[in-house]
């Protein structure tokens, strides 16, 4: 194939259906997971944590860019009935851990004749969901003084033994010190190695184009496009799906990729595309 040929999608999809699709796989809704020997061994600590009746603390710690997030998005969607996620954020300059995880529990439409959530609805609750997850507690632990109100809050979610595992993720290795050194509690830590060998990337990237043709019912082929794709050096897991969704949607929507010297600058013109 030509460099400047394309591959047309099966069933010869509308122009809004691709750019329907490309800004789902742009916004990251497709749910692609390379699992690979280091990635399992995550999953089955986190199973592992889940099948435990003790209640505890669980740190999943790694650099930026190995995917946690990614992780901990699969692990909530795997045990929906028993694991909620919350991304904590800070409102008015203060941070209110409890406060986030009762509303991602009980969402205010449910309760709104209530002023608080009545206990037995509680204990109803806890009964179904026993995980809770905080992810990307590292933009809170950058503000000032938040060390301290992170960790007191989430001493008091732990006051109930047996009914509630708390798993955090940090890419912030004082936050993690500094927890563990302030509260004495005991923590599983589970590290995340998420570099891939220069050598498996375009393995990465394969198995991405069939899992995205399943999902949306397309037919795009990742043929004449040798130049993307090629790491010189291990790479986090984030970039290679980065370009990943910039290869498969540079097919979807035929934006001629040749164009382009960086996948950051044909991301750019595929987002224009999909979005405009």
């Amino acid at each position: 194939m030509s460099k400047s040929g394309t591959h047309k999608v099966k069933g010869e999809l509308s122009l809004r259906k691709r750019r329907e699709i490309a800004r789902a796989v742009l916004e990251g809704l497709h749910e692609f997971q390379y699992c690979w020997s280091e990635r399992a061994e995550v999953y089955a600590a986190l199973d592992s944590v889940l099948e435990s009746n003790e209640a505890s603390l669980v740190m999943l710690c790694g650099l930026p860019g190995v995917g946690i997030t990614s992780i901990l998005d699969a692990f909530a969607r795997k045990y929906s009935k028993q694991v909620f996620l919350v991304r904590p954020r800070i409102y008015g300059g203060q941070i209110n851990l409890v406060g986030q995880v009762l509303h991602s529990i009980f969402p205010l439409s449910e309760f709104r004749k209530y002023k608080r959530v009545p206990d037995s609805l509680v204990q109803f609750r806890q009964g179904a969901r026993k995980i809770i997850v905080l992810d990307d507690l590292d933009i809170i632990s950058n503000q000032n003084n938040m060390h301290e109100v992170i960790f007191d809050q989430i001493a008091k979610l732990r006051r109930h033994p047996g009914v509630f595992t708390i798993i955090m993720s940090t890419r912030n290795k004082k936050l993690l010190r500094d927890f563990i050194a302030i509260k004495h509690i005991p923590t599983v830590l589970i590290p995340v190695v998420g570099f891939m060998p220069a050598t498996t990337a375009r393995l990465v990237i394969r198995d991405f184009f069939e899992w995205c043709n399943r999902q949306y019912g397309t037919n795009v082929k990742l043929l004449g496009m040798a130049e993307y794709g090629t790491f010189k050096a291990d790479s986090p897991i984030d970039q290679i799906i980065f370009e990943c969704e910039a290869l498969y949607c540079s097919k979807l929507l035929k934006v001629p990729w040749t164009s382009f010297v960086t996948v950051s600058e044909l991301r750019h013109a595929i987002e224009c595309r999909a979005f405009s």
